[in-house]
């Protein structure tokens, strides 16, 4: 007599076998459950289960140890926990600008890796393109680029760019950088170059004083670009000189290190400061990254630089690469606590 056994039973002792069997597949199956269970998704879950919980709890005025107001951080953490090696690009990239979106974002894709290149502005994709080769050939190839570049949709936040680790993403704000760029017309209507350039505040006085003597001149002769970085370092030059004795001439003295930080940023000052904190982001674990803000925050908070580089150690590691990225030189201080907070390498 012939016997014919049914399928589902077939399938359901062969897979019993596989599963309780202990040997290397079925360790495999072990590992593929614990993968299944420990996933970025479950850690988002509990972050956002606890962040709701603790909220409610101050909401009702009760009581919380400082330690779980942080739980959700730490979670948060925990989710995006993975590092990543950096891209191996050409050592040397020469740049040449597109004539057409097509060609950017060819370039952006086969010699910089950018996975998804969507600015679709020929001249701002340009600019995004040259910024990351002079970052690229900065650090001969060795780079922690983003894979995805695109406009940013939204403007609540009215931030000119920002990158983001949840989606791996610089999202460039065209509208913020061209309000920004704008305000250049009423700052040289209120200001003379005089008083503006009176005084050398560090690396990049001289490019910024033939800028801006070409603002006065003819102002529609320069680049969006370039209108907004001399807004942003007319702001710094302003906000330094308040801060400064003027009847004390060694306040001034500039001798290759500028004890305030970057004042004269470039037109690629943005490209480079989010691109140092994607350099932070995907070379350092988050974890690591919540535990150093707390750790290095009294050291942060003692050294002489702009408020904002001051505010968050990833903003102090973004503007302390952005300068470096613009050969500025800062005090051992300064450096030290870089060092100490990055984990990729950058020759300070």
């Amino acid at each position: 007599m012939k016997i014919t056994a049914n399928s589902n039973q077939v399938y359901n002792f062969r897979h019993q076998k596989t599963l309780y069997t202990p040997n290397f597949e079925g360790k495999n199956n072990f590992s593929n459950l614990t993968g299944n269970l420990l996933t970025k998704k479950n850690f988002a879950q509990a972050t956002i289960g606890t962040y709701l919980i603790t909220s409610l709890l101050k909401l009702f005025d009760v009581d919380i140890p400082d330690i779980a107001e942080k739980i959700p951080n730490i979670l948060l953490g925990l989710t995006f926990c993975i590092t990543e090696n950096p891209k191996k690009l050409d050592e040397n990239i020469e740049f040449k600008k597109a004539q057409n979106i097509k060609e950017a974002k060819d370039f952006a894709n086969e010699k910089l890796g950018i996975k998804n290149f969507k600015i679709n502005d020929l001249n701002y994709a340009n600019w995004v393109n040259e910024g990351l080769t002079n970052i690229s050939n900065r650090f001969q190839g060795n780079v922690y680029f983003p894979q995805n570049l695109k406009f940013n949709q939204i403007n609540f936040l009215h931030e000119s760019a920002s990158y983001s680790i949840f989606d791996d993403t610089i999202r460039i704000n065209k509208d913020e950088i061209e309000n920004h760029a704008e305000k250049l017309n009423l700052i040289v209507k209120e200001n003379s170059f005089e008083e503006l350039t009176k005084h050398n505040l560090g690396k990049g006085y001289e490019k910024y004083c033939e800028k801006l003597k070409k603002a006065y001149e003819n102002i529609e002769d320069l680049s969006v670009f370039e209108k907004f970085s001399l807004v942003t370092s007319t702001n710094r030059v302003k906000s330094r000189l308040k801060k400064l004795d003027l009847n004390k001439p060694q306040n001034l003295k500039y001798d290759e290190i500028n004890k305030y930080g970057n004042i004269y940023a470039n037109e690629f000052d943005i490209i480079y400061h989010e691109t140092g904190h994607c350099f932070d982001s995907k070379s350092n674990m988050l974890f690591e990254i919540f535990m150093g803000r707390i750790k290095y925050k009294k050291d942060l908070k003692k050294l002489n630089l702009p408020s904002y580089a001051l505010s968050k150690t990833q903003e102090f590691i973004a503007c302390i690469f952005s300068g470096i990225m613009q050969d500025e030189k800062y005090l051992p201080e300064v450096t030290d606590l870089f060092k100490k907070l990055i984990k990729f390498k950058m020759k300070v």
